[in-house]
């Protein structure tokens, strides 16, 4: 028999929700902080694409100056070319970036090679697919390219 007022489908649902809510607090104990966000690799991640996106901007605009200020200052190639050769081999390529799309950042792990590059603290990947124009003929072609970063004096810089 059934008692006055109580009812078998309120009842379960009152029992699943006290399950569900149960487990959720559970959980939330249970997650590494590492999962969570603001853990120290999420946020090097974000610092790496932030990095990533103020690069390529620069190169899609062609500001060479801002294209050159992401370059890292002990990269081979900031120590063996200053801004006008830059600027001077910059302007004689044939293709240029018009377009680009963030893939992941690949990786990132701490440089052990201190003796060679004693400013580098931090090395990352970042792929991404990137679009090029051959100004001449107006064709495009996409690639994907794994650029490299590198962390110095806690900023990252494209290597």
């Amino acid at each position: 028999m059934e008692r006055k007022g109580y009812n078998k489908k309120a009842a379960k649902i009152w029992f699943m929700a006290g399950v569900c809510f149960a487990l959720a607090v559970m959980m939330t104990f249970a997650i590494p902080q590492s999962a969570l966000s603001g853990s120290p690799n999420d946020l090097e991640a974000k610092a790496v694409l932030k990095s990533a996106k103020t690069f390529l901007d620069a190169e899609v605009r062609r500001d060479y100056p801002a294209v050159y200020a992401c370059f890292a200052p002990s990269s081979t190639y900031t120590v063996t070319h200053n801004y006008e050769q830059y600027l001077a081999q910059a302007r004689q390529l044939p293709d240029r970036i018009v377009a680009y799309r963030i893939i992941r950042v690949s990786y990132i792990q701490n440089q052990e090679d201190r003796k060679t590059y004693p400013a580098v603290d931090k090395v990352a990947q970042v792929e991404v697919e990137v679009t090029f124009l051959h100004p001449p003929t107006q064709k495009r072609s996409e690639m994907n390219i794994g650029f490299i970063f590198l962390k110095e004096g806690g900023k990252w810089y494209k290597s």
